[in-house]
Order: structure tokens, then sequence, then C-alpha cells
């Protein structure tokens, strides 16, 4: 008891203190940046807290894969004569830091998604970090860097160290091309199939499949609900998710632009699939299994689960390890029609015009990293696990285990070497083809409302069969569920706040 209260009493002086940081009576006196800057820094003073067992909650996907087990394996070799080492939490990866911390049952440290941490940056659960002082600072981009940033008083913080990129790229097997591509899907002659290269010609390749004959049953398979993908049709034509770079949320833009355009591409690709696995949640996790057996020729996910495809690859007897490695192929997402309707060109001449015909697809994206939990009772050893698990070496490592894109350039230009995917990450980011997912706490309330219409415009194509009215059969009427999309969501951060 005497511990809680100890504790409680401890975070409501930091509180104290980062709300005096981030308002308050305009008369009053304010520090200038650089006090603001000790004050808020004052707890990492580099003295290792003696016998600390930092407790790192991870990446699920990392934890099966084994490199959370080495990680922390090489960290406290590294620190047993420090009298510091670190432990993995043995439960799931989601966190709830506002309800966990200040019981001591959340971690130290926090691997996750941008977006999820820092929604808890509003509220001082996590801590800002002296990334300034840190062996990575210079090597991350600022555009990662800014997935971190908080305001306090006019100056700017970071609440966590980027570690990858996140962001939709296209998988397939190379074995599962069709044995005639080269003569009938490489019009341009560039060595590429034409469907890795337009929508609109992986759209008549998919409708290939489905008459038989081909090597796998589909050609395109993706979860149409799910709205971190789905999200990028609509982008590419104008939407956003909150105005002023994802900072303001009483500017909704799901709706802006010509986004109706974006989500009837969503609808034809459900009714082309005609598969209602697509429209569960579920499907990413057979995904897998689904390019393993050749039911599929391709799907769009994030590149930190290449390892789960070589896994289930593996499984089925048909490859080695190293066979597996060489057939998987992780490459950017094709281009979308500028018309925004997979059947309205012939396929061939959005390969051949493509600067005309067709626009580079944008999709949402994230950055993946550490935070620090400010309810830590060992900040600085907290950050040492963090200084360890950021530096180069761990980062190469983490790629090797996982295939992540990292956030480090040093650590990017070596992987680059033998994975082209990188630099391509790297290059769609900073040309903004990958829209940042807003780290605010309101984009909590993005993902019902938004699943909810993909479900919607997701099964329209099969209402008529079932007897059904269809909804979305004209630009006007996509267009208005887009509206009531955006008026869901803004009556949703209302009643939040």
């Amino acid at each position: 008891m005497k511990k809680t209260l100890s504790l409680l009493l401890a975070f409501a002086l930091l509180l104290s203190l980062l709300a005096g940081c981030s308002g308050g009576d305009a008369e009053n006196a304010k520090p200038d940046q650089s006090e603001l800057y000790e004050q808020v820094m004052a707890r990492f003073d580099g003295k290792l807290e003696e016998g600390a067992v930092v407790k790192v909650l991870e990446n699920d996907t990392a934890v099966e894969l084994g490199y959370v087990d080495a990680l922390i394996e090489a960290f406290n070799e590294a620190f047993k004569d420090k009298g510091i080492s670190a432990e993995r939490m043995n439960v799931d990866q989601y966190s709830d830091l506002a309800t966990d911390g200040p019981y001591g049952y959340g971690p130290d440290v926090w691997y996750q998604a941008n977006d999820i941490l820092m929604k808890y940056a509003d509220k001082q659960h996590i801590l800002p970090l002296p990334v300034q002082e840190m062996d990575c600072f210079e090597q991350i981009p600022q555009s990662a860097w800014n997935a971190y940033a908080t305001d306090m008083n006019g100056e700017t913080f970071y609440c966590g160290i980027p570690v990858n990129v996140q962001s939709g790229m296209l998988y397939y097997i190379e074995s599962s091309l069709p044995a005639d591509w080269q003569e009938n899907w490489d019009v341009n002659q560039n060595g590429t199939p034409d469907f890795f290269e337009s929508y609109t010609a992986l759209y008549a390749y998919s409708e290939l499949c489905k008459q038989g004959g081909q090597p796998t049953q589909y050609g395109y398979l993706d979860e149409t609900v799910d709205t971190y993908f789905m999200s990028g049709y609509l982008m590419t034509f104008g939407a956003y998710i909150f105005g002023d770079n994802g900072t303001d949320p009483s500017d909704i833009g799901l709706a802006a632009g010509d986004a109706y355009k974006g989500a009837r591409m969503v609808r034809q690709w459900a009714g082309q699939m005609n598969n209602t696995e697509v429209l569960d949640k579920s499907f990413s996790s057979a995904a897998y299994q689904y390019l393993a057996d050749r039911v599929m020729l391709c799907t769009v996910t994030t590149p930190d689960v290449y390892r789960m495809f070589i896994r289930s690859m593996v499984a089925t007897g048909n490859w080695t390890e190293e066979e597996a490695t060489a057939d998987l192929k992780m490459i950017t997402v094709p281009r979308l029609p500028a018309s925004g309707d997979l059947t309205a060109d012939k396929w061939e001449d959005t390969v051949l015009q493509q600067d005309t015909l067709t626009v580079e697809t944008k999709m949402m994206g994230g950055i993946n990293g550490y935070g620090i939990s400010a309810y830590t009772k060992c900040p600085n050893a907290s950050l040492a696990f963090v200084e360890f698990a950021t530096a180069y070496e761990q980062v190469v490592l983490r790629n090797r285990y996982l295939g992540v894109a990292p956030a480090r350039a040093d650590a990017a230009a070596t992987i680059s070497e033998t994975d082209p995917t990188v630099g391509i990450l790297f290059d769609r980011l900073d040309k903004g083809y990958i829209s940042i997912m807003p780290a605010i706490t309101e984009i909590g309330q993005l993902w019902t409302p938004a699943e909810s219409f993909l479900i919607d415009l997701s099964t329209d194509p099969y209402r008529e069969e079932r007897g059904e009215e269809l909804l979305f059969t004209t630009d006007e009427a996509i267009q208005a569920g887009l509206e009531r999309l955006c008026t869901q969501i803004r009556d949703a951060i209302e009643t939040l706040s």
C-alpha cells in the first residue's frame, strides 16, 4: 500500500510539472525552453537503478518469431555488470497505460505503433525522451520523428523512438505466376508482370483466375473491410483523416476531394473477389496460408509479417527456408486508375499510358517504435534498454528476423543492398505516398464507424442475390455514405470529449 501511495504521489508531481508545461494562465510566468527541457528531462539523470528489472511489452509477431527473446538475452548479457536486466511481459501486445500504469501492471518499455503510443501522450502517461542526446537521433528522418512529436508550451518533445516504417506492400510467390506472363502480361517489356504495375491489370488477371486454368484460384485477395489498407484508395483521390497534418480532429476529411472514386473501387474489388472471407477481419491471419497453398496470387499487408508468410510456405513441405525466402516477393503496390474505375480502361492501356491513365497509390502508414511509461520506477534503466534496442546492430537484426523496414538511415542503407524493399518504403515516405497515422487521442474514434461503412460498402455487391436493395450503385450514394461516416466520427469525438 505504501509503495502504491508513493508511486501515485510521485506521478502526481510529474503530472503537475507536465500540465504546467502544456497550458495554464497566460499571465503566469513560463520557463524558457532550455529550463523547460531540463525540467521535463529531470528523470533521466543517467544513474541506472541498481537491481532494476525493465518490463518490456513487445510486438506479438516479434515474440512468436524469436526476436524479442534474442534482444532481451543480448541486453541482459551487455548489462550484467551494471546491475540491471530486462524481461518480456508474457501478455498480449496491447496495454492500457491509463488503467494499468498507476497500479504497476503496465510495462516500463512498450513497443507499438505511433498512433497507439501517442494517444497516451496528451494525458502524460508516457514520458518525453531525451532523443537529441541519443545515437539514433541523426539517423532517423524528421518525418519519422514527427510521428512521436508533442508540443509543450511551444517546445517540441518526442515521446517515442522510431524503429521501423509500416505501410502496405504487395506480397506474392514468384513460382505462382502464370507460365505465360512474359508473353501475355508484360506489354511494356520491362520484366515486371503488368498486374503488379496497374490495379486495372490486376483486376483483369483476377477475373481470368476465376475462370480457372491459372496457377491460383484467385488473383488478388484482401480484407476490403480493413480501414488501414482500404483508406489508401480514398487518400489517393484527396481524402485525409484529420486536417492540419493529422492534428486537427475537428476537420475530418474522409469525404474530401474525389474520395468516392476510391470507395467505388473498394466496392468493385469486393464484388470481383466474390469471397465472403474478405469481409471478415480474420482474413489477415488466413492470408499466410492462402498464399502458401496457392489459393491466391497476391495480397497487401505490412512488411513486419514477412516471416509469417515464410513460415507458412515452409510448413507446406513444398519449400525449404532458403527456397521460400527466394520465392516470396514483397513489392510496392500497383498504381490506381485515374478514373477511379477498375473496368473503364483496357488494362494494357493503363500499363502503356501510366502517366495519363493511372496515379500513384497512396497508403496509410505508421511508425512503430518504443515508448517509456510515465509510471516506471526505473526510467534510466528503461532508457538504457530503448537505446540498446534502437542501436544499429539491433535494428539490422530485427530486419533479419522479421523483414521490417528500419527507420534508421544507416541500417536501411545496409539492408537495401540485399533488400530493395527498404529503399522503396523510404522513397514512398519521402514523396508523400505514405500518410502517417495521426498520433492523437481522437484517432481511436475512427475505427468502428469506418469499419461499419466498409462492411456496408463491401457487402453491397451481394445484396441483390439476397433480394435486398443495393445501397451504393451511384457516385452520389457513395459520397453520401462517406459524408455520413465523417459525421459519425465527429459525433464520436464530441461524445468522447
